[in-house]
């Protein structure tokens, strides 16, 4: 005989092994197996069991333990979601932290100019000791940053600074993959090797600019290096028209100025016909021959220029020099203190004033170049 919770505790688990039979049969799973005594053991009778009360009772526990698993399933779902959402948080802002250490780390570890994110305003103010190499510069003038190169260890100018120099002209035509500058005329030449850039033919000046991006700059140093073609005749026509200004065809060779209306000088490159020729001192350098009455300097350059010529003796029309390139400071004759003067092939200008000027190169001459040019080879200028 059993009792009337013991009736309701075998059905209830017959009615459950039923729904798991069902369950797993619709899952194509095996069914449960069960000892069968077990229920042979505790079947009830109809004398033990009385559907109006049992069931009653069944009823209120089931509802119960529904109540209660669906309870205890909402808080074990709410549980595993606070966890996630806390495991997700956590991460995020372990993740945010890894992320701002290493661009903290990065910014901290970039040299100035080194990237595109951190710019310096100019060469001069990357640290001193750095590289000399390209960076990355930004000024007021430029809408983002721009790459140039800094030489950091300027040592062939005899300007006697510290600091970065911004170079604002590389022009080598021993390189094979850089062209002349927009209105220059190309020339090469097999006997020997040469590429230069000279005039595109008539009388006058061609001309190209170098941009600074805005860089204040107080000081100028840099180097050109030409060839003399026909019979330059350095400062004649300044000689002939003492009315020329720094605005004009001044001389034969090249005007190296900053600024416009008007041009302010910075060095002038003069290119003579030859060391011997005594007939006449208005196509000779002023330190070729000294005692000569040398008056055709323009005041407006003092002494801030280099003169030179690549024909040891008499010159000729239509010839080219190509052994003696001029302004290289090698190869004056014996009577001649042109290699001396101002020590080239490098020129140092310190400024009055700092300015921010683009640099203007002008590659000039009096006559058409059938007679005589001044083809260049090497241009290279720095500002600081």
């Amino acid at each position: 005989m059993i009792n009337t919770s013991q009736q309701f505790c075998v059905q209830n688990f017959m009615i459950m092994d039923k729904i798991i039979s069902h369950s797993n049969a619709a899952y194509g799973l095996e069914s449960r197996v069960e000892d069968e005594n077990v229920y042979e053991l505790i079947q009830p009778t109809e004398e033990d069991f009385n559907p109006a009360t049992d069931k009653e009772v069944f009823v209120k526990v089931r509802v119960k333990c529904y109540a209660i698993t669906t309870i205890l399933a909402l808080l074990i779902a709410v549980l595993s979601l606070i966890v996630a959402l806390a495991g997700v948080s956590y991460a995020s802002i372990e993740l945010s932290n890894q992320q701002s250490q290493l661009s903290s780390s990065m910014v901290c570890s970039q040299e100035l100019g080194s990237g595109i994110s951190n710019p310096a305003s100019s060469c001069n103010a990357i640290p001193q000791y750095t590289p000399s190499g390209e960076y990355w510069i930004v000024t007021n003038r430029t809408s983002c940053p721009v790459r140039v190169y800094c030489d950091m260890n300027q040592t062939s100018c005899s300007c006697n600074t510290t600091g970065g120099w911004m170079r604002v002209a590389n022009l080598d035509m021993t390189d094979p993959n850089q062209t002349c500058p927009g209105g220059f005329r190309l020339m090469s030449r097999t006997t020997p090797p040469l590429r230069t850039c000279g005039r595109p033919g008539p009388a006058g000046c061609v001309s190209t600019t170098y941009p600074t991006y805005g860089v204040e700059y107080s000081r100028v140093c840099g180097r050109v290096i030409g060839y003399q073609d026909g019979s330059p005749g350095a400062f004649a026509p300044y000689y002939s028209n003492r009315k020329l200004s720094v605005d004009d065809v001044y001389l034969n060779g090249v005007s190296l100025t900053h600024g416009r209306s008007p041009r302010q000088h910075l060095w002038t490159f003069v290119n003579a016909a030859d060391e011997t020729r005594t007939r006449s001192s208005r196509n000779a350098c002023p330190c070729t021959r000294p005692g000569l009455n040398y008056n055709n300097v323009p005041p407006f350059i003092g002494q801030d220029y280099f003169c030179e010529t690549g024909s040891r003796q008499t010159h000729s029309i239509n010839k080219f020099y190509p052994d003696d390139p001029v302004w290289d400071g090698q190869g004056c004759g014996g009577n001649s203190t042109c290699c001396e003067f101002n020590n080239p092939p490098w020129f140092c200008k310190q400024l009055p004033q700092p300015t921010t000027d683009d640099i203007e190169l002008r590659l000039c001459g009096d006559e058409n170049t059938n007679n005589e040019d001044t083809p260049l080879e090497i241009v290279e200028i720095f500002v600081q």
